[in-house]
């Protein structure tokens, strides 16, 4: 009796504490750490507020004061960060870090207890590696602190845990927590998920949920069993406290516990933050049902790529619930497929709160600030959404007080940027957790100054070109920059002359060219006022026009299976499954992508051969729609398509040896392919696999034009590929150590100087930047920004990394694509760019609807 009364005293006094910051705090994970000044520093504070040129004082874990002026205590580091942002950590409330590891084995995969629907008593902090690769790579992009989540595929996931990401010398996890040391009543958090991925999972076992309105079933039934437990420990305490007070007999029955409720419970008593994974509607509205009928809170719905749709229901709660949500993430299953980039700004100007988050490793958390910068592009104010990375997901784990934000009385996590945290390409130079330094020290130089970005999106200039629309004759006008497949770039305004489609003058001035023209009617002339003038962008490594919904089979062509067939006749060809129209294709050529090269969806060795085609096109039979029936013969290799059938990677190569060579005087595609007539598309990571092919091209078959798809390890072998001319298509192209063939991935700095990307440049290796998600085809223009963003010494310049996305792909692929140009209202590797019009020999002049 008198343990069950200290549970009971337990219970009414558990609450944790207030969100207050305090001047006066301690930070026990700092204590022993060196002070640190950092002088001449422009703040960003996390709650919206910059400060300019003030030093920042860190001390035993704490930010201990902000001020133009500091006196620095004796000992103090002093580091002089020259008109650099300096911010806090950010904070991302949706990780599976150190339960998902990198690179992915078997051995260290953690994330879901895949056994039943229901798994509330399971915590992320039992399975927490500290040893995961993926924690230093990710504090690299100067993330401080996460939550750690069980997955999404249970209905009740489980408990998570917060972390630093600053390795400890007990090599602990527990230790790792940002609640490790502290004495106050402490925030608990808990995973659950709705919608399709319980049902797909239990549902393809025969097992209950099948659909939604098992989950909802199951969701009541448990929270029933936690709500009557919770009845019957409020009735023990009450009897216990009255018998005690009394002095009468003792209670026969033990404290009422049961540890499989015992987490539900303390969600029901108010102890437990609950995150939940919903997308759509209607899956959002049941939780927020569930809630009020069971008299619980829904701090955060997670991804929640429908909730800008329906903010009036998410009001309903009891309490403001923060959106967890991508910035541009989607399109990957059905209840992702409504999702806009538009939706951080349309929910904030609701009144709802937006925190922008990884779901590491589905987005690399490395580059969680990029995901701030792409909703800021599409409309978040720039410093709600810097906010939407610290302090607003700080304020929902109920830790705002201590995180999330540069303030006196905070923990000391900063970040020393090397540009403003939300331009492309933004990188540390430095981070601290509590106070410590996580990498080595490098020299800081003089903050460049912001070039304001110039977008030439004026009424007049838009007007012009709509009253052109469909014109194929024209003179381009005060072009800042122009390139085609055989111009540079130039500072010298340009005139760009088109007759009937085609560009026939690219100069200062195409007078002479424009008076030899014959045209009845008078030439329209357009003022691009400096705006940028390129190749249309192209997609290659995708499944666009090929796939629409993944997890949907019935929105696609189908998967190539694995077959042994050595027969040119089994080949597959990618135009005969090719769908127009759709979504995905929509995106990408609002984003500028306007040619798309797609081989079939494969897990075979030989995937098929790709075609060519227009991203805006309603159908092949569109005029112009098909650039080629026939670009490349298709090839891979690596773990990823073993099979039955290839069980060895050695055993792929063979094959692959064994259809080139004994095809190579044939008029086959096998044939093309080992004579060179068309290029021999190899998709692979690994290094020693790569070096594999280069051999059996030197070997074998030197007329062939092998082309590297993927390439994460390329750059170990990168002058051998220059030598033996074997292009690149990094896709990713920014790759993560994700699976063992790509641990030797350069992730950039401050971890690497550069990416596989700027080695291969360096080598003489003609690169071309893929498509790895198809959802994100729209950002292509930015991929390769960030590249020349972030070239050490600054040596790949951005000539060469638009080349990457357009001219560089045509000569890889070889295509011979129509003149398909793009107008865009300023440089289309900045984030604040974006494409107005485009033209083509088809087409003419036509608008780029966003």
């Amino acid at each position: 009796m008198e343990a069950g009364l200290n549970k009971c005293a337990a219970l009414a006094n558990k609450r944790p504490i207030e969100n207050h910051p305090s001047h006066d705090r301690t930070n026990p994970r700092g204590q022993g750490s060196q002070p640190v000044l950092l002088t001449n520093a422009v703040v960003w504070d996390g709650q919206g507020g910059v400060q300019e040129n003030v030093s920042v004082l860190l001390q035993e874990g704490i930010v201990k004061k902000i001020d133009s002026t500091i006196e620095a205590p004796n000992g103090t580091k002093v580091i002089d960060v020259k008109g650099h942002v300096v911010s806090p950590g950010l904070v991302d409330m949706h990780s599976h870090l150190g339960v998902g590891n990198w690179p992915a084995f078997a051995g260290t995969e953690d994330t879901n207890e895949m056994t039943q629907p229901l798994t509330p008593f399971v915590r992320s902090l039992d399975a927490f590696n500290p040893s995961d690769k993926g924690i230093r790579i990710v504090a690299s992009g100067g993330i401080t602190t996460v939550l750690v989540l069980p997955g999404s595929g249970n209905l009740m996931g489980g408990e998570a845990f917060a972390f630093k990401l600053r390795d400890v010398p007990t090599t602990s996890n527990e230790d790792m927590l940002v609640q490790a040391g502290t004495t106050d009543p402490k925030w608990r958090w808990m995973k659950m998920a709705c919608g399709e991925n319980p049902k797909r999972f239990y549902g393809a076992q025969e097992r209950m949920p099948k659909t939604r309105l098992g989950e909802a079933y199951l969701f009541r039934q448990r929270l029933d069993d936690a709500r009557v437990l919770l009845r019957k420990q409020d009735d023990w305490c009450a009897a216990a406290t009255d018998l005690q007070s009394s002095g009468g007999a003792r209670m026969e029955t033990p404290f009422p516990e049961d540890l499989s409720l015992e987490s539900l419970v303390a969600l029901l008593r108010g102890d437990v933050r609950l995150n939940v994974h919903c997308y759509e509607t209607h899956d959002i509205e049941a939780m927020v049902r569930h809630s009020l009928e069971f008299d619980f809170n829904i701090t955060a719905f997670h991804h929640a790529l429908d909730a800008y749709r329906v903010p009036d229901i998410i009001k309903r709660a009891r309490n403001n619930i923060t959106i967890a949500t991508f910035a541009d993430h989607w399109g990957y299953k059905k209840e992702a497929f409504q999702a806009s980039p538009f939706a951080p700004k349309i929910l904030h100007d609701a009144g709802i709160p937006v925190a922008l988050k990884s779901d590491h490793p589905v987005l690399n958390a490395q580059h969680l600030a990029f995901e701030a910068a792409k909703s800021n592009h599409y409309g978040l104010p720039l410093q709600e959404a810097f906010k939407a990375v610290t302090s607003v997901p700080a304020n929902a784990l109920g830790l705002g007080h201590r995180v999330g934000s540069l303030k006196v009385g905070y923990d000391a996590d900063v970040v020393i940027w090397d540009r403003e945290p939300l331009d492309l390409g933004a990188t540390p130079l430095q981070v601290f957790v509590d106070g410590y330094p996580l990498f080595d020290e490098q020299p800081i130089l003089d903050a460049e100054p912001r070039d304001e970005i110039k977008t030439t999106v004026a009424q007049d200039i838009t007007a012009a070109f709509k009253q052109a629309e469909g014109k194929k004759s024209f003179l381009i006008k005060n072009a800042a920059y122009v390139l085609t497949a055989d111009q540079s770039y130039s500072d010298v305004q340009h005139q760009i002359l088109v007759e009937d489609g085609r560009v026939v003058c690219v100069a200062e001035d195409c007078t002479a060219q424009k008076l030899r023209m014959a045209t009845d009617e008078a030439l329209v002339e357009l003022d691009v006022q400096g705006g940028y003038v390129v190749p249309g962008l192209i997609a290659v490594g995708s499944k666009l026009g090929m796939v629409e919904i993944p997890s949907e089979a019935s929105t696609g062509d189908g998967i190539v299976r694995p077959s042994t067939s050595r027969d040119p006749k089994d080949v597959v060809l990618a135009v005969d499954g090719i769908k127009l129209g759709t979504r995905h294709l929509e995106e990408a050529y609002k984003g500028g992508v306007l040619t798309a090269i797609s081989a079939p969806v494969s897990d075979n060795v030989v995937a098929g051969v790709s075609a060519a085609f227009k991203t805006g096109a309603d159908t092949l039979l569109s005029e112009g729609a098909l650039l080629s029936p026939a670009v490349a013969l298709h090839l891979q290799v690596g773990d990823r398509f073993k099979s039955d059938a290839f069980p060895t990677v050695s055993s792929q190569i063979a094959f692959i040896r064994q259809i080139l060579t004994e095809n190579a005087q044939s008029d086959n595609y096998y044939g093309k392919a080992a004579r060179g007539e068309i290029p021999t598309i190899i998709a692979v990571h690994n290094k020693d696999e790569i070096a594999s092919l280069i051999h059996l091209k030197n070997t074998h078959l030197p007329n062939a034009r092998f082309v590297v798809l993927g390439g994460a390890e390329s750059h170990l072998v990168a002058r051998h590929l220059a030598a033996a001319d074997i292009p690149v298509v990094l896709s990713p192209s920014l790759c993560t150590p994700e699976a063992f063939d790509s641990i030797h991935c350069l992730t950039g700095a401050p971890l690497s100087n550069g990416t596989a990307a700027h080695v291969l440049h360096s080598h003489g290796v003609k690169v071309g930047l893929g498509v790895s998600d198809d959802g994100l085809a729209r950002n292509l223009a930015w991929d390769a920004g960030w590249l020349a963003a972030t070239s050490p010494a600054k040596s790949l310049k951005s000539k060469d990394a638009i080349r990457f996305v357009t001219t560089n792909l045509l000569d890889i692929y070889g295509v011979n694509s129509e003149a398909n140009m793009a107008v865009w209202s300023g440089n289309p590797l900045d984030l604040g760019s974006q494409p107005l019009f485009y033209f083509s020999e088809s087409l003419g002049i036509h608008e780029a609807k966003q």
